[in-house]
């Protein structure tokens, strides 16, 4: 399973962000770039929540994603918020993915409205890495951790993907390193 984007241009109000973008990602893929730069529309291009103005993305399989915003339901707890996307029975996975990823007991069963920024950051990251896809998406996945849940969460990251294709987009060389594959630059 891969995405390709062949000769994709991507604009708003006229001015490109994206210009003639060809690559095919399978595998660990890092993507590096000045902010502004288009690494969050081509996540969007790949997902199918924007179009190109020219070119084409084509994805075999499905896409799991995380976002720059951790998009949670509030009102549910951390465990609901996973089990969301995943298939029928598989609450034991949730809760297992999230106590690898630090969250306590007590954090299981409370709101995500009432979850501080690390551990909803946690959340959405177990919730994308247990979707069923042939293809995760991860958009910043460890801003805003610190020093060791960081680590904790890219061991248990790389782990959880399982043989599929990720496309990690980061500012961080440190998480680009830890993730290996492709690094893309522009």
């Amino acid at each position: 399973m891969k995405a390709v984007l062949d000769h994709v241009t991507k604009g708003y109000g006229g001015q490109p962000v994206l210009e003639d973008v060809s690559l095919t990602l399978e595998g660990m893929n890092v993507l590096m770039a000045p902010s502004g730069q288009g690494k969050t529309t081509l996540a969007r291009l790949l997902l199918g929540l924007e179009t190109p103005d020219s070119g084409q993305v084509t994805v075999t399989g499905r896409l799991a994603a995380q976002f720059q915003e951790d998009r949670l339901c509030p009102q549910l707890t951390a465990v609901q918020n996973v089990t969301l996307v995943c298939p029928k029975g598989s609450e034991r996975a949730a809760l297992d993915a999230l106590e690898a990823l630090g969250l306590t007991e007590a954090d299981l069963q409370k709101p995500a409205a009432q979850l501080s920024g690390g551990q909803a950051r946690r959340v959405a990251l177990a919730r994308a890495m247990l979707a069923p896809a042939e293809g995760v998406i991860l958009d910043e996945p460890f801003k805003g951790l610190d020093g060791d849940t960081r680590q904790r969460a890219i061991v248990w990251t790389k782990a959880a993907l399982a043989g599929r294709w990720l496309l990690l987009i980061t500012h961080d060389e440190e998480e680009a390193n830890a993730f290996g594959g492709s690094t893309l630059r522009w």
